[in-house]
């Protein structure tokens, strides 16, 4: 009798764990995770102009599920100006954040989008395929930080990081996580 109940037991951990596999092998194994790509800095004057896409963004099959059923998708580029530390956590000099929204119009068959920056509404257009849909959410051109060259950039302590925020996820409704890019980092060097 002790031993059927400790046979039991072991078989229940067993689908325990392997349960608890089954739902974390998505979150760790997943498809290819998104990724910045592109990142250009420049200075125009006294400004610094940064450009930037994201790539595997729209590759999962769940993303054109929830774009095509007319909920509302948004991407979040963060772009941080900041001072390096050494001793210390990184000091944001500077950050912008540029939502792209997408949401599908199922009466007029388009997409309709629309920008922020930094919470202030910059841009809405409709586009017709998922193409040009795709083309303009996964892309920030030329987001400009005024007066970056007048910091000392000639000390080289000075970078710009950014990631994109693609969505927020949950594993067994009451767990979240993120699905993001890692920040990428280039150093900023002083305008020529």
């Amino acid at each position: 009798m002790v031993a059927k109940k400790e046979g039991t037991r072991r078989a229940g951990r067993i689908r325990a764990v392997a349960m608890a596999l089954a739902l974390l092998g998505p979150v760790c194994l997943g498809a290819a995770d998104p990724a910045v790509k592109d990142l250009t800095l420049a200075f125009k004057g006294r400004d610094l102009v940064v450009s930037l896409a994201v790539s595997g963004a729209f590759d999962p099959p769940e993303i054109k599920e929830l774009v095509n059923s007319t909920r509302p998708f948004d991407l979040t580029f963060t772009v941080d100006v900041i001072k390096r530390r050494a001793a210390w956590a990184d000091k944001i000099e500077r950050r912008s954040m540029v939502v792209h929204t997408v949401r599908y119009d199922n009466l007029a068959r388009q997409y309709v989008l629309e920008t922020t920056l930094n919470g202030q509404k910059t841009d809405k257009r409709r586009v017709a395929t998922w193409e040009e849909m795709e083309a303009y959410m996964a892309r920030v051109t030329d987001l400009t930080f005024p007066g970056v060259a007048e910091l000392n950039l000639r000390s080289g302590e000075y970078a710009v990081r950014t990631r994109v925020h693609v969505q927020t996820q949950f594993l067994v409704v009451i767990f979240p996580y993120e699905v993001q890019t890692p920040w990428v980092t280039r150093a900023l060097a002083p305008p020529p």
